[in-house]
């Protein structure tokens, strides 16, 4: 084997030369800007340095990133490669090992317990932060998310390459635990540190969203449609934040221009698209605005991820694409091989398949199907349980659009109006979330109530056009 080399950050890297080590450093700041050329360069790297331990790891983590069974053969490749050179790795690298092996075999819990072992031990490990960062965020653990990265803080020092990756991380992990003025600060600092990080970009827009700050959160993502064009999927996340300030803002036809020029790349089949475009589009007509047929090019592409059953927070948005597209054989096939797979797999997300996952899919079928009332039981059984389904709270909202929709729907307008209650004191600055108040208190013959939930909506639209007019945004009286 090469002589041992080390990181940007002092850390040893087996099998590495020092040039190799350099290449490996320029892939990981690549992964970290969610840049296209970070596979490629990671593999032509591996076919140059066979005994690159670490190179060969990482390979193995970003296929397996890619959220889908077809690449877990090829991870189990570099993981073999690799137990091969056990002898001559480090204590760090023997954790990565063990995380790559417990990972392609579906237990991140395991894989993250690795990582662990691994940052305890050496905490400036900045892949072993990011890799247990993703996983972490799939299982639904934000307080431990933020955890993590309270301990490993101390030990970097400002002028470490990637500690502006590390704030951006810590950003998103105090966001998702509600400490959002922490999270403004930390995020501010990674993106003055590297603009280019999207992760840290992406806990900013998160922080306006919970905030209800939809004007700077259109502002912070305002850029031109090729701003992101040599990033992979991630950067249609960010597109989609975009369209959800528009659609919070009432701004719908902006919404369908993002939804068409930038969230939904055409047959995509990747996972983190098909979430963007079935919740976009779910939330569109819960405000009432005919999406076309959009639908149907998402259910194709639902279709070739049926089965795969790696992040579990797909599962409802493809139920959601066989419901609205009226596919009843693939909403019925998607259930059974959900169930199978929840008795025969021991993932570790496979335990919420049977009380979560399943009966959420359920949910929307019954929406879809026309059973409103089902749907509304349903929902409402389920509230409160969504964090084990991974994804952010501003993703999980989408099921909180279909309970009130099904409510209303069902006839059950007294119950809408008090869901939607709830709504409108958590989002006082939702245009969409007062419009659909205005319409329940109508139905319900409260004109007052809905007269001051239209005034609330003219309000909002008025503030919004003001701040885009000082901004520049708008043409003057426009």
């Amino acid at each position: 084997m090469a002589d041992t080399a080390i990181d940007q950050r002092g850390l040893k890297l087996s099998g590495a030369t020092a040039a190799q080590a350099a290449a490996f450093d320029a892939v990981v700041r690549d992964y970290f800007e969610h840049r296209l050329s970070a596979y490629p360069e990671l593999k032509a790297l591996c076919a140059e340095a066979p005994d690159f331990a670490f190179a060969h790891l990482f390979k193995g983590f970003l296929l397996l990133s890619m959220g889908t069974r077809d690449t877990v053969p090829a991870a189990r490749a570099c993981h073999a490669h690799v137990r091969e050179r056990a002898d001559h790795l480090t204590a760090r690298e023997l954790c990565h090992l063990r995380a790559l092996d417990a990972w392609a075999r579906g237990d991140s819990l395991e894989a993250c317990r690795c990582w662990d072992e691994a940052l305890r031990a050496e905490p400036l490990d900045l892949p072993a932060l990011r890799l247990q960062h993703f996983a972490l965020f799939w299982l639904g653990d934000a307080a431990r998310m933020r955890a993590v990265l309270a301990r490993v803080l101390p030990a970097w020092g400002k002028d470490l390459p990637g500690y502006a990756n590390v704030l951006g991380m810590h950003a998103f992990a105090l966001n998702e635990t509600g400490d959002f003025a922490a999270a403004e600060q930390a995020g501010r600092a990674a993106v003055e540190r590297d603009p280019e990080d999207l992760w840290a970009l992406h806990a900013l827009a998160h922080v306006f969203e919970m905030q209800g700050r939809l004007t700077e959160g259109s502002a912070w993502l305002d850029a031109p449609l090729d701003r992101w064009a040599d990033r992979n999927p991630f950067a249609g996340h960010l597109w989609w934040h975009a369209a959800m300030f528009a659609w919070e803002k009432g701004e719908f036809e902006r919404v369908l221009a993002l939804y068409d020029d930038a969230v939904r790349p055409a047959e995509s089949t990747f996972y983190l698209d098909i979430q963007n475009s079935a919740s976009l589009l779910a939330r569109l007509e819960f405000a009432g605005i005919e999406v076309g047929g959009r639908w149907e090019e998402l259910a194709d592409a639902a279709q070739e991820r049926l089965g795969d059953h790696v992040l579990l927070f797909t599962e409802p948005h493809c139920a959601m694409a066989f419901g609205r597209s009226g596919r009843a054989e693939q909403a019925a096939r998607h259930l059974a091989s959900l169930r199978e797979f929840a008795r025969e797999s021991e993932v570790s997300g496979a335990r919420w398949i049977a009380p979560l996952v399943a009966p959420l899919c359920e949910a929307i079928g019954d929406f879809y199907d026309g059973d409103f009332a089902a749907a509304t039981a349903r929902f409402n059984a389920l509230r409160g349980r969504y964090p084990a389904l991974g994804g952010s709270h501003a993703q999980r909202d989408v099921f909180e659009c279909y309970r009130i929709d099904a409510a209303a729907r069902s006839g059950d307008l007294a119950q809408a109006r008090a869901w939607l209650s709830e709504r409108v004191a958590a989002r006082a600055n939702s245009y969409v979330s007062w419009q659909k108040y205005a319409e329940v208190c109508a139905a319900l013959g409260d004109d007052r109530a809905a007269q001051e939930a239209r005034r609330q909506c003219a309000r909002i639209a008025a503030a919004h056009r003001e701040l885009e007019a000082a901004a520049g945004w708008l043409p003057e009286g426009g």
